[in-house]
């Protein structure tokens, strides 16, 4: 479906070490299916296999969609924003990209309004030799914002400095869900002396109309390593997003039964 939906733009690609894509609606899906099938790819970020029946076994969907909202959806609108641009970002990664994203962070929020602290995610591809680890830092933007790439460029750095706690964090929780193969991977990177090529990516989720070419030319001016930037753009984001969790909370059989752990790419 994401290959369908966010199709690459012509762009021009700006001087020095940024790598551009800009991923546009082409309008090959409908917007009511789009709509519906984001809204369970929220869901089950937030979800763990299972976790509504065992809250709920036989209650309908206005119980089901009443406890999302007050457990699992934030209300604040810019950690809504900001869980979104890290669904659509995992998502891209694991679906369209093919790398492997071990973990959902999402689900393991303590309260909807908290945000989870560490990289916004973490893609590997094992196989290679050295194994890649792709660090996008995720900005979701529904107006115009002259900052954003320098915002994006200052909490890359600050992640990358603290990647190993990252790293951890994901293998211990491969470690408890039973993941030793994952787990095993992780735990590999953290060897001291352990071969890794890490690739610095960003990926801003923005409103259409709000998007501006020239963020990318002040962000190129700024990077000093090679950098890919994806930019995805949504018309009418805000209320795109809104839409989207309305359709989560009622998402086709409000279960989790059909949900995988998170994994998908190249292990």
């Amino acid at each position: 479906m994401f290959d369908k939906w966010l199709r690459p733009q012509d762009v021009e690609q700006p001087n020095g070490l940024l790598e551009y894509q800009l991923l546009a609606d082409e309008g090959l899906i409908e917007d009511g299916e789009l709509v519906e099938r984001l809204g369970h790819e929220v869901m089950r970020n937030y979800l763990s296999p299972g976790e509504l029946a065992n809250v709920f076994d036989d209650l309908g969907a206005p119980e089901v969609a009443g406890y999302l909202r007050k457990n699992k959806f934030p209300v604040d609108r810019k950690i809504r924003h900001g869980d979104f641009g890290e669904i659509i970002t995992g998502a891209l990664y694991r679906r369209v990209r093919r790398w492997c994203v071990p973990l959902l962070k999402l689900r393991y929020k303590q309260t909807p309004a908290q945000a989870v602290q560490g990289t916004d995610v973490l893609a590997f591809r094992f196989r290679q030799d050295p194994p890649a680890i792709a660090v996008p830092e995720v900005k979701t933007r529904a107006s115009r914002d002259h900052r954003v790439g320098s915002e994006a460029y200052d909490s890359l750095e600050k992640v990358l400095g603290r990647l190993d706690e990252s790293i951890h964090f994901l293998m211990a929780h491969c470690s408890n869900r039973g993941q030793v193969f994952l787990a095993h991977r992780l735990g590999a990177l953290l060897r001291p002396g352990a071969p890794r090529r890490v690739e610095r990516h960003m990926l801003f989720v923005h409103d259409a109309k709000s998007w501006k070419e020239d963020i990318v030319a002040g962000l190129s001016a700024k990077v000093t390593e090679r950098t890919e930037l994806t930019v995805v753009k949504i018309d009418d984001l805000k209320e795109f997003i809104g839409q989207v969790y309305d359709a989560a909370e009622t998402a086709p059989g409000n279960t989790t039964r059909s949900m995988d752990n998170g994994t998908a790419g190249t292990a």
